[in-house]
C-alpha cells in the first residue's frame, strides 16, 4: 500500500501547478481540508481500509481534493496530479494525458460539477488503470 500524500507534498505539487510559493500557498489554503482530503484515501476501521484498491484510493483523493476546494484556485488540475502521484507510488500505470486529454478533462469538470458521481468516477479510473496495463 502506498503511503498516503502529505500535505508538505500537496503544496510541493501545487506549487509546481501554480507558479506560487509552496509557503504562501500554505497561508491561503483551507489545511484543514486539504488534510481531510488526504487523509480520505487512508480511511480504516479496526485496520481494514475503506478502499483496498490502489486506484480506488487514488481516485477518492482526486474526487475529495475537488469536493473540499482547499486552495483558492487549481483544485481541479492539483487533485488530478495528487491522483497521478499515488497511482504511481503504488505502480499502477495511468496512460499519458496526450492521448485522452479531452476525455480526462470531461471526467475531472464533470466530477467538480458533479455530473459524475464518486463511485462513476473511481469506476472509470479504475477502468482506466486496468487498462493501461494491457501491452
Amino acid at each position: 500500500m502506498s503511503k498516503r500524500l502529505e500535505i508538505a507534498e500537496f503544496l510541493l505539487i501545487a506549487e509546481a501547478l501554480l507558479g506560487i510559493e509552496a509557503g504562501r500557498l500554505g497561508r491561503e489554503t483551507r489545511l484543514a481540508a486539504a488534510e481531510a482530503a488526504l487523509a480520505a484515501p487512508f480511511a480504516s476501521i479496526d485496520g481494514i481500509l475503506f478502499y483496498a484498491d490502489p486506484a480506488e484510493r487514488a481516485a477518492i483523493c482526486c474526487s475529495r481534493i475537488i469536493r473540499n476546494n482547499p486552495l483558492p484556485d487549481g483544485n481541479k488540475r492539483v487533485a488530478y496530479e495528487c491522483m497521478r502521484e499515488l497511482l504511481d507510488r503504488d505502480g499502477v500505470p495511468w496512460p499519458r494525458p496526450r492521448e485522452d486529454a479531452e476525455e480526462i478533462a470531461e471526467k475531472i469538470e464533470g466530477l467538480a460539477a458533479r455530473r459524475v458521481s464518486e463511485p462513476d468516477f473511481v469506476r472509470w479510473v479504475k477502468l482506466r488503470a486496468r487498462l493501461s496495463e494491457v501491452p
